[in-house]
């Protein structure tokens, strides 16, 4: 008996410290989560002009093509509820800034991770690298026991295969979705645009999303405030979709999402908002598959265009 609780406990340790060595490890793997704290803390004091949001935002902005000093800051999956903590959290990081372009995806005013329990590697991924928490859970402060299967396949990636975990270039700008990506194969992304518009259209007359909704308007108008206060302008932008994800879209969440977008900017001095959803001026190659443009062609086409109608420049 005491030989088994003896290599019993020595397999336990043994267990620990495994854990401990792996969860390490994992955190050394360069991500966007640490990368842009990093831009926020080390680049802030130089940062004119920023761009949050999630994905669309993420691969669709291209800030070199905006004024000076500008940086994405979005990071991909990220909802307005972390789009706020964000901002609210570096702010003070940023004496020098100027704008804000929000880049709003169709279905997020109806999102909340947090509350819905969702995406929980994300939260953790926040809590570890960005230290930025809602509650305690044990489980946020491990990377390892929040997404698991998804940190091993990082450190696979990362350790043994030698491959790059995030594509970020010295601006912010994720260049993963590249137009070279999509032609390898070029007909696979028109047969997943009706799978990707699907979980985006919301059921609007239901209790739960209802709620989300209101409580992700108050989070625009708390940005709206915490811009407004520091003489910040806050331009809220609606990223451009494909013409097929476009067709596929709820017309009733489309015009509720414009309307919500256009009270919060008439309520704010200092908040102009820009809708592109259905811009006829973007075509195929413009975009990486129904509702992320190519981080090379569409994010620099798009940029140039907010560069003129945002700031007035050529």
């Amino acid at each position: 008996m005491k030989t088994f609780l003896k290599y019993s406990g020595l397999f336990s340790l043994f267990l620990f410290l495994f854990c401990i060595a792996f969860e390490y490890s994992v955190r050394q793997i360069p991500n966007p989560f640490s990368y842009k704290r990093y831009l926020l803390e080390e680049k802030g004091s130089g940062i004119k002009h920023i761009v949050i949001g999630s994905s669309v935002a993420l691969d669709g902005i291209d800030p070199a093509c905006l004024p000076d000093s500008a940086y994405n800051l979005a990071i991909s999956a990220q909802d307005l509820r972390y789009n706020k903590a964000q901002l609210e959290k570096y702010i003070d990081c940023l004496p020098n800034l100027k704008s804000v372009i929000w880049g709003i995806g169709y279905h997020l005013l109806w999102k909340d991770n947090v509350e819905e329990g969702d995406h929980e590697e994300l939260i953790a991924y926040h809590n570890i690298y960005m230290d930025i928490r809602f509650g305690y859970n044990l489980l946020h402060h491990s990377e390892f026991l929040s997404s698991g299967y998804l940190s091993l396949m990082k450190w696979s990636k990362y350790y043994l295969r030698h491959e790059k975990t995030m594509r970020c270039d010295t601006l912010g700008l994720d260049y993963s979705e590249e137009l070279s990506e999509k032609e390898k194969d070029r007909k696979k992304w028109l047969r997943t645009i009706s799978k990707d518009v699907i979980p985006h259209n919301m059921t609007l007359k239901d209790e739960k999303t209802d709620r989300l909704f209101r409580s992700n308007i108050q989070r625009m108008n708390d940005v709206a405030k915490l811009c407004h206060d520091r003489g910040i302008m806050l331009y809220i932008v609606i990223p451009p979709v494909y013409r097929e994800y476009y067709k596929l879209t709820n017309n009733e969440q489309l015009q509720q999402m414009c309307t919500a977008i256009k009270d919060v900017a008439d309520q704010w001095d200092n908040v102009c908002w820009y809708n592109y959803f259905n811009d006829d001026r973007f075509v195929e190659d413009d975009f990486f598959n129904g509702n992320h443009l190519t981080s090379d062609v569409g994010a620099k086409k798009f940029a140039t265009i907010l560069r003129k109608d945002i700031y007035g420049m050529e």
